[in-house]
């Protein structure tokens, strides 16, 4: 429960500006008396100056603060400052401040610094003060709620100036007004407006929404039959990429076995040349042999005759070393001439070797690959390649199509996952937007639900 604990006035009215005047309050009653004059109203006043910041009827020039004429100065300053202990227990402080100067026109009255603030129990021992506010407005907002009172019941009621107390005799509809503003009547007629309003934007708001409910479910279909046309793509494509692999890795084999085979002719080749190469110089050493065995005979002639050959066998054997190595280089030349022609034919016979292996394995894969056009033109439909053999324009102008065919059905497959994932994120953030929606629409058809409840129970 509040209660208020001391009040300090310094400048108003009847009091001093020089010295302050401190008020402490008692409870559960606290009695004021005096003479006439001597300030009784002016507590009052500056009790609802402090709470509402609303001052005496008839006083804003200046009427008030205390008289700078009576004070002899051109300038006074005034202060209400009020300590109480607030509805939650918090002990609080108001400090409101006023000055009045004296101007050849008159008095001018100004409003200084204000503040709201925690009040400290060891303020006066240092402690520290926790300000909230220094806004006049938020301050006659804030110390309404604290007190846990209304504005009009401190105004009409609690701190109500005696001009203004015959209020219960005024007309029907004043009455009226200051009734409600007390009991705070209009509220709740407003509630129940807002209530209803609320209520019929709600119910639009729903029907609109179950609308779009309906439209994204029809979509949502159309993006489920998008899905599972995508997903038999997706397995169409991926049968053709496990043909396409089981294709290259049969032409690998073929390209190893081919390497395999060449290998191993290469040898063959090699060896049959050696094997001609020996039977060759074979023959050639038969026949030196034969022209050897005849060119060996008997020497006729008398021993006179053998004896001067014998005398002269230097000399022969020396012309017949110069004729024979004259025909040895003769001989050395036509080998090398016939070596020559030799390697010649045997590297023919190798090309030849060679050409006519890739001659076949040429044929074998131009057989294997009409085969690969007829089955790929077979499974796509693809018409003009079932005969054989298919002349090279055919096979460049099957690929060309094949390729078109790749590329139509790969644009095809992208258009579609780019929709599909435009889709998908589309209505996903639908979906949510909608998740959002409702949530909010429950918590408040909750919370109008429960101000229905709270305002039948009243």
């Amino acid at each position: 429960m509040a209660s208020l604990d001391k009040l300090a006035i310094r400048g108003i009215r009847s009091f001093d500006d020089k010295q302050i005047s401190v008020i402490e309050f008692f409870s559960p009653v606290t009695v004021i008396v005096g003479h006439n004059g001597s300030g009784k109203t002016t507590v009052i006043e500056c009790l609802k100056y402090a709470t509402t910041g609303d001052q005496p009827p008839n006083t804003r020039g200046g009427a008030f603060i205390h008289d700078p004429k009576m004070a002899n100065e051109k300038e006074v300053k005034a202060q209400v400052k009020l300590r109480f202990h607030a509805a939650n227990g918090t002990r609080m402080l108001v400090v409101r401040n006023l000055s009045v100067t004296v101007k050849k026109t008159g008095l001018t009255m100004k409003t200084l610094e204000n503040i709201l603030a925690l009040a400290d129990s060891n303020v006066e021992k240092g402690g520290k003060r926790g300000a909230i506010s220094t806004k006049c407005a938020e301050i006659d907002t804030e110390i309404p709620h604290l007190l846990g009172v209304s504005k009009s019941v401190l105004e009409n009621v609690i701190f109500c100036h005696q001009e203004d107390s015959y209020w219960p005799l005024a007309e029907p509809s004043a009455l009226k007004k200051k009734f409600d503003d007390i009991f705070e009547a209009t509220r709740y007629s407003k509630a129940l407006d807002s209530i209803k309003s609320l209520r019929k934007d709600r119910v639009a708001d729903l029907k609109a929404d179950k609308e779009r409910l309906e439209s994204l479910a029809k979509e949502k279909a159309h993006a489920d039959k998008l899905r599972g046309r995508i997903s038999d793509l997706n397995a169409t494509i991926t049968g053709k990429q496990l043909q396409y692999e089981e294709t290259k890795r049969q032409y690998e084999d073929l390209v190893k076995n081919n390497a395999r085979f060449y290998e191993s002719a290469t040898q063959f080749r090699e060896l049959y040349v050696k094997v001609e190469n020996l039977q060759q110089k074979k023959e050639h050493y038969r026949q030196e042999l034969a022209e050897a065995k005849e060119s060996v005979q008997e020497v006729g002639g008398t021993d006179e005759e053998l004896q001067e050959r014998l005398s002269n066998f230097s000399q022969n054997i020396e012309k017949e070393k110069i004729t024979r190595n004259r025909h040895e280089v003769e001989r050395q030349d036509l080998e090398d001439e016939l070596a020559k022609t030799r390697r010649s034919h045997v590297e023919l016979i190798n090309e030849h070797g060679e050409l006519a292996a890739e001659a076949k394995a040429h044929d074998r894969r131009i057989s294997e690959r009409e085969e690969l056009i007829r089955d790929i033109s077979d499974k796509n439909n693809i018409k003009g390649y079932n005969h054989t053999p298919l002349e090279r324009e055919k096979v460049v102008e099957f690929l060309s199509r094949l390729g078109d065919l790749q590329r139509r059905q790969r644009s095809e497959f992208d258009k579609l996952q780019t929709g599909r994932n435009s889709k998908n994120d589309e209505h996903s953030r639908k979906l949510r937007l909608l998740h959002t929606e409702l949530e909010s629409l429950r918590m408040q058809r909750g919370n109008t639900r429960e101000q229905i409840v709270c305002l039948r129970s009243m």
